[in-house]
C-alpha cells in the first residue's frame, strides 16, 4: 500500500524496484484521528510526511480569533519539507481533518535523498515554486480582488485537481472563511452572491460549480501551475 502512494508523488514516479525498496526501509507509517495535530508552527521539524490517506490541513493562526489555511492535502501530497532545507522551524501547522495515515521519512534520510538525486532536487523546487506562486496569487488577490473575486480564486484552487462533473468539493463555510483568510460574514455575502447567480451551489458543507467559466472569469484568474520537464526523472 505505501508502494501505491509512492508512485502518486511526483519525484516518486520513475522509481526502480530497487529504489523503491530502499525508500520503503526508511518510511514509517503513522495513523492520526480526525482533529489530531500533526505537528505546530515554530516547532523544530525533523520529518517529511506524505499523505498515505485521509486529508491534512496546512494552517497558521491569525491574531486570536482568525486561522489561515494553506492547503487541504489528500492522498498522494507531501508536506514538512521546508524545515528540513534550512528553514529548522515548521512555518505552518499541520492538523489531520479526518482519520489519516501519513508516510514519514526522518530529517536524515531525507537529506541523504536530495545528496544523491540531483533530478528529486529539480522536481522538489518545481513543486516549491508552484506554492510560491500560490502564495503571490493570495497576495494579489487580497490587495486588488473583492471578496467576490477572491471567493472565486479560493475556490477554483480547491477544485483544480477534481474530475468529476459536475465540479464538487467538501468545505464548510467557516473552513473556507479560513482557506481564504478572512471572517465567515463577507465569505456568506459572496456565497449568496454566486449562488443566485447560478455559478455555484451551495448546500450541506459541499461546492458545486455549475458554470466554471463564468467563475473563471470573476476570478480573472488564467494562470496555471508550473510543471517539471517530461524528461526529469527521479533517481536514488
Amino acid at each position: 500500500m505505501i508502494l501505491k502512494t509512492l508512485k502518486k508523488v511526483c519525484f516518486f514516479k520513475a522509481l526502480t524496484p530497487k529504489e523503491t525498496e530502499q525508500i520503503l526501509s526508511i518510511a514509517k507509517l503513522r495513523r492520526y484521528r480526525a482533529g489530531e495535530m500533526v505537528f505546530m508552527r515554530e516547532e523544530v521539524g525533523s520529518t517529511f510526511f506524505i499523505v498515505k490517506s485521509g486529508r491534512i490541513k496546512i494552517f497558521t493562526a491569525i491574531g486570536a480569533s482568525k486561522k489561515k489555511t494553506f492547503a487541504y492535502l489528500k492522498k498522494g501530497d507531501f508536506f514538512g519539507e521546508m524545515s528540513l532545507l534550512g528553514v529548522q522551524v515548521r512555518s505552518a501547522s499541520a492538523q489531520a481533518t479526518e482519520d489519516s495515515e501519513l508516510i514519514v521519512i526522518s530529517k536524515r534520510n531525507f537529506r541523504a535523498l536530495v545528496l544523491q538525486s540531483p533530478d528529486f532536487v529539480i522536481k522538489l523546487l518545481y513543486t516549491l515554486a508552484n506554492r510560491l506562486n500560490k502564495c503571490d496569487k493570495e497576495i494579489e488577490s487580497m490587495l486588488y480582488h473583492n471578496s467576490l473575486g477572491r471567493l472565486a480564486d479560493a475556490i477554483l484552487d480547491l477544485v483544480k485537481d477534481k474530475h468529476s462533473s459536475p465540479v464538487k468539493v467538501r468545505i464548510n463555510q467557516s473552513e473556507l472563511a479560513e482557506y481564504m483568510g478572512t471572517t465567515r460574514v463577507p465569505v456568506c455575502r459572496a456565497v449568496s452572491t454566486l449562488k443566485r447567480s447560478g455559478v455555484i451551489d451551495f448546500n450541506r458543507g459541499e461546492i458545486t460549480v455549475l458554470n466554471m467559466e463564468q467563475l473563471r472569469s470573476i476570478s480573472g484568474n488564467a494562470a496555471g501551475p508550473l510543471h517539471p520537464p517530461a524528461h526529469v526523472h527521479g533517481k536514488f
